[in-house]
């Protein structure tokens, strides 16, 4: 995958700097808080470039929860409800860009727990590692640029996980059982 990267824009009349990366050829515009990354100065674009580059070194050094710790941690927080997939599929997210920053410290362990700890599964054919614990099961999605750290986590209930043959498969609640 590739890495973020600064590049210069027209928005509106004036020229801007923003965060980039591209997925299958395609140039994306680097969202945090569902807001694309764009700066008045390349000087800004690139500060907060190193400052996204700094955060991913920290995550990969996180020392992993114990699974009590993780826990205790995914208690802790206020998890919001994924309202699109109400129907389709339930579950709750945790975004780190709204943690203090002593929260967002913990929020990287909890990553390299999942990392750590999980097992594979599967939703819909699409490959995930789990960490459960208790009545849930969390996972992030491995869809991020090379150079930068996991901003959300999922979590659902155990009731939508399902285990045959040796692995973990999404179960929707209601419907057929899908691969």
């Amino acid at each position: 995958m590739a890495n973020v990267f600064v590049e210069s824009f027209k928005d509106g009349d004036k020229n801007a700097w923003g965060l980039f990366y591209f997925d299958k050829d395609e140039k994306i515009p680097l969202k945090e808080n569902w807001k694309h990354l764009a700066y008045d100065s390349e000087e800004d674009a690139v500060s907060k470039l190193k400052q996204i580059e700094l955060e991913y070194v920290r995550e990969q050094a996180a020392e992993p929860f114990s699974l009590d710790e993780a826990k205790g941690f995914a208690d802790a927080h206020n998890w919001k409800f994924a309202t699109t997939y109400a129907k389709t599929a339930p579950h709750e997210y945790l975004v780190k860009y709204w943690l203090s920053e002593e929260d967002k410290v913990l929020f990287e362990r909890f990553i390299q727990a999942i990392r750590k700890d999980s097992v594979v599964g599967y939703f819909y054919g699409h490959k995930n590692n789990y960490l459960i614990l208790d009545d849930y099961y969390y996972w992030y999605m491995d869809c991020y640029p090379d150079n930068m750290s996991v901003d959300l986590i999922n979590r659902t209930t155990t009731d939508y996980l399902e285990y045959r043959d040796g692995t973990y498969y999404y179960k929707p609640k209601d419907r057929k059982r899908r691969v």
